[in-house]
């Protein structure tokens, strides 16, 4: 059942403010980019290196991105990681509360608890809830993970916003739940928490959803693998270098490309088996650009072992 108008402007409208003050604190990091995460952005970014159509190689150095960095900003992530832990499960049990009700979940006397909303989400992702965001409809394994973080962190929110039972430690965030039991939270962890909630919230909100949105998100809830312990997806990264290499036609009317794959297989990191790299093909006529895509390396690799041509139908999601 697709969302309606509404549904979405009300996510929108009651996460707003989190959502705003989670990618402010996250600028600090530097560390993880709690941006869209999309085919447009993606593309935008400069390769690292590329294929040319003469079969030699050049190499890109790849771009730094400018960061707040000095002792001062590492000891103000370290005293205000407590808020962005507390702040990012603030915004999903927002978004935790949204599903439940778009999905025919009242709360019981008109109020929720979160007991209540954790028996009440574990249910509903059992029995595969009727109402799903885009970015949750071919493939409900990320909605399990939000839904287990959610369920899992529950009593480590209640000691930091109830019983302060937390402490920074060598800028690592430790905080102990009722029973003694404690986790540690490195500040990549704890950005990547971040930055599921916020990428899951801002593809629907905004409705800028595709496939690179979708990898992201799986990418930032591998590293969280340890506590909602759905097995990682292990797909390309978002951040992974981008090899370009464009092409001029072996056929017309319709058009087909060959891709240089001897070429192509010699590039770092291809050569060395590493999955960890976008592939950009560009489909030229005469030097004119005809059609473009972007091919994550853990499909392009495949393809790249057993030779291929393009267009063909596998290859149209991939279209940008």
């Amino acid at each position: 059942m697709s969302l309606t108008t509404n549904q979405i402007q009300r996510l929108h409208k009651v996460t707003d403010y989190e959502r705003w003050s989670l990618k402010n604190l996250a600028e600090l990091s530097g560390d993880v980019d709690l941006d869209l995460y999309t085919v447009a952005k993606l593309k935008n970014k400069p390769p690292s290196r590329e294929v040319t159509l003469e079969g030699g190689r050049s190499v890109y150095l790849r771009t730094s991105t400018a960061t707040i960095g000095g002792s001062g900003v590492e000891e103000a992530i370290r005293n205000i990681s407590p808020l962005i832990f507390a702040s990012t499960y603030k915004c999903l049990d927002l978004f935790i509360e949204w599903l439940l009700e778009i999905n025919g979940q009242n709360p019981p006397g008109g109020r929720w608890t979160f007991e209540k909303k954790t028996d009440r989400i574990a249910a509903l992702i059992s029995q595969g809830p009727s109402s799903l965001p885009q970015i949750f409809a071919t493939d409900t394994d990320a909605l399990e993970c939000l839904s287990n973080l959610y369920i899992e962190l529950e009593d480590y929110r209640h000691s930091v916003i109830h019983r302060s039972d937390f402490e920074v430690v060598n800028g690592k965030l430790v905080i102990s739940d009722e029973a003694g039991t404690s986790h540690t939270f490195l500040k990549e962890e704890l950005f990547c928490f971040a930055g599921s909630v916020l990428v899951s919230i801002d593809a629907i909100v905004n409705g800028t959803y595709d496939y690179v949105t979708e990898r992201q998100l799986k990418t930032l809830l591998d590293r969280l693998s340890d506590i909602h312990g759905v097995p990682e997806f292990d797909l390309t990264r978002y951040d992974s270098e981008i090899i370009k290499c464009p092409m001029e036609p072996i056929q017309v009317e319709p058009f087909e490309w060959e891709p240089p794959i001897d070429d192509i297989s010699k590039v770092a990191p291809v050569k060395n088996r590493d999955e960890n790299f976008w592939l950009n093909l560009k489909g030229l006529q005469n030097g004119e650009l005809v059609t473009e895509w972007l091919i994550p390396g853990d499909a392009a690799m495949d393809y790249l072992d057993q030779g291929f041509t393009i267009p063909a139908d596998e290859f149209d999601e991939y279209i940008v």
